[in-house]
């Protein structure tokens, strides 16, 4: 970020200009950028004094209900000491607002969404209605203060700052004494900066407003435990505010965000690159010697397609943007706009065979992406060491030669040789380096449509309301209940008799799919009673959506599916005896249905009911989805 940002601005008239450009954007003084893209410290007033900053302040007041005196005491000083600490800082290096000033501006954002949710909630729960009442403003001012500091840590842990008198310069030291430059810090903590975060707390909030706040032991405890990192001990707290977050970046992200203020959305390609940029710093191993997600050479950065098209599509997904769920449609979409290169017929997957001079050499053919580097990466030095080895692209008829000696498997041969290079070179990648043909792999996931944003739309007017998802029960075949019903009586007969391999193999994948969504939920991973949620909390019960909720399951796990496969999936984890049947006359079933209660069109919600939400989520504190009415 250093080089490219604040490069000297001789001889780097694109990098000057956009500094320039973007300090105009936000109305702020050009003047205060040197020669040598020095940047002279900004008041608070200076920073916050923008049309669209403007507009977050005027909207987070409005959410608060306190006097003009109040208002300033309590929030606005610790939101001016929160600007004069992160300057023009971004808030990511290539992900979310990472433009100049985006720190502040993601502060902004968390805090007023942060400052609308928590009027959806009751707090403390199950408590007295006059308790509640009276903690009210306690309450309202723990998610805002946990708002403000959700990523101000991030100064510190992700960023380097230096004066230009050759001082590095700490955030939790307030204004910057001479003008600065800063660069992002390599293999850097992303887990560190919520931690540095409590610490910082004190530098922007008062004294006298802790004071209060641990008059109210609860809410004290809940924001200290939340500012720390220990989102499993905060509650209801720390929901609110990853919810507020989620939304943030989801809007910077290209959500349509023009019934709340105007802001300029980020075109789909951006969106695409920006998405690619995550995963190959985040998620995705680019190797230098054998097994991972890609390879750099000298002509491109190679990616698995399919393990790349997944990834993509499960982050967008995740930041609310409408993605193609055919991977023809995606990888057309990354031709049209030049993320991806195209091959000599005009197609997007590369079919090639690759040789590590480490003694590495599959056997049969990768499907791959070709990105050009420069699109990932704006430093030079920022790339990775380049693939020591060879990349040889298969012609048409070489590949033509290939199918015709293939047997119709379930998996590809690129797994199959990809494993056993990988065991014999004990490898920990297993996992990351199993990748089907474009061609025997083409899943169908539902495309979301535009009601998957509508809560975020529609934010600051009408009442948010549940997910809609219409679905149905998948019929239970006659050998699949045979083979429920014969698993089951063996086992109450005859305990010591073991299980047919294909009911121990089918109880084990159900219980793949309990374990990773036990993870996901205790380590808040995976959000709930949200409108697009696969997950609600129904009658003190777990409730799982079916059928996304297995569909989701096996996305992650980067395996195909079909209807049959999620079928299979569903009854493999009934067998195992979690959810609660429904008597439905002198029958039972197992699936329940949820009524939608809201504004809109009658709609339902299928899935299966758990009653033990412990497995799930431990002790915490659980409250229902008041938009979700169980049928009886």
């Amino acid at each position: 970020m250093l080089s490219s940002i604040f490069n000297k601005l001789k001889g780097k008239k694109q990098d000057s200009f956009e500094v320039i450009s973007n300090l105009e954007n936000q109305n702020l003084s050009i003047s205060k950028v040197d020669s040598g893209g020095w940047i002279e410290p900004f008041s608070a007033s200076e920073l916050l004094d923008t049309d669209l900053r403007q507009k977050y302040l005027n909207l987070i007041w409005q959410q608060v209900s306190m006097t003009q005196d109040m208002y300033n005491e309590l929030y606005e000083k610790p939101i001016e000491r929160y600007a004069e600490m992160v300057q023009l800082l971004p808030a990511s290096e290539f992900h979310h607002h990472a433009h100049l000033g985006g720190m502040l501006d993601h502060g902004l954002e968390v805090i007023l969404f942060a400052a609308k949710l928590r009027q959806n909630y009751v707090l403390p729960p199950n408590a007295a209605p006059e308790e509640q009442a009276e903690q009210k403003d306690a309450w309202t001012a723990a998610t805002i203060y946990l708002a403000l500091v959700h990523d101000v840590g991030k100064s510190i842990v992700d960023i380097e700052i230096h004066l230009k008198g050759g001082k590095r310069w700490l955030a939790w030291n307030g204004v910057p004494t001479e003008p600065y430059k800063f660069k992002y810090i390599k293999q850097r903590d992303y887990a560190l900066h919520p931690v540095i975060g409590s610490f910082i707390a004190h530098n922007l909030i008062s004294t006298e407003a802790f004071d209060w706040l641990a008059t109210y032991p609860e809410v004290f405890s809940t924001l200290m435990y939340a500012m720390s990192g220990h989102y499993d001990k905060a509650g209801v707290l720390s929901e609110i505010i990853q919810k507020a977050d989620q939304r943030s970046v989801a809007l910077a992200l290209g959500g349509d965000i023009t019934k709340l203020v105007q802001k300029p959305v980020v075109s789909f390609a951006k969106q695409l690159v920006l998405a690619l940029r995550h995963l190959v710093s985040q998620k995705l191993k680019i190797s230098e010697k054998g097994p991972g997600d890609g390879w750099l050479t000298e002509d491109g950065l190679w990616l698995m397609s399919k393990t790349s098209a997944d990834q993509i599509r499960a982050y967008l997904m995740k930041q609310g943007i409408s993605v193609p769920g055919d991977n023809r449609k995606l990888f057309d979409e990354m031709q049209v706009h030049n993320v991806i290169e195209r091959t000599a017929e005009d197609t997007a997957i590369w079919h090639c065979q690759l040789k590590s001079n480490a003694g590495w050499e599959p056997k049969d053919k990768f499907s791959l992406l070709r990105v050009k580097p420069e699109l990932i990466w704006d430093n030079f030095d920022d790339r990775p060491a380049l693939f020591a080895g060879t990349i040889r692209i298969v012609s048409k008829e070489e590949n033509n030669d290939i199918e015709k000696t293939v047997p119709n498997m379930n998996i590809s041969i690129s797994e199959v040789n990809l494993t056993e290079n990988i065991e014999a070179e004990n490898s920990n990648t297993i996992g990351r380096t199993k990748e089907t043909s474009y061609q025997e792999d083409e899943t169908g996931i539902q495309n979301r449509d535009n009601e998957s944003v509508d809560f975020l739309l529609n934010m600051f007017g009408k009442e948010e309301t549940a997910p809609v998802e219409k679905t149905s029960e998948p019929p239970e075949t006659e050998a699949m209940q045979s083979r429920i019903r014969v698993t089951a009586e063996t086992q109450e007969t005859n305990p010591e008799i073991s299980l047919p391999v294909e009911t121990t193999m089918g109880s084990i994948e159900g219980q793949q799919f309990v374990d990773w969504l036990k993870n996901k939920l205790l380590n808040e991973k995976l959000t709930f009673n949200d409108r697009t949620a696969k997950i609600h909390i129904v009658n003190n019960s777990l409730f799982i959506v079916s059928p996304s909720s297995f569909e989701l399951y096996l996305r992650e796990k980067g395996l195909s599916y079909s209807e049959e496969i999620v079928n299979n999936l569903q009854y493999e984890f009934q067998t195992l005896g979690l959810h609660k049947k429904r008597v439905v006359g002198d029958d039972t079933t197992n699936f329940w249905r949820c009524r939608v209660i809201g504004p809109r069109k009658e709609s339902f919600l299928v899935g299966y009911l758990i009653p033990n939400t412990q497995l799930f989520f431990g002790e915490r504190i659980l409250i229902n989805n008041r938009h979700l009415l169980l049928e009886e």
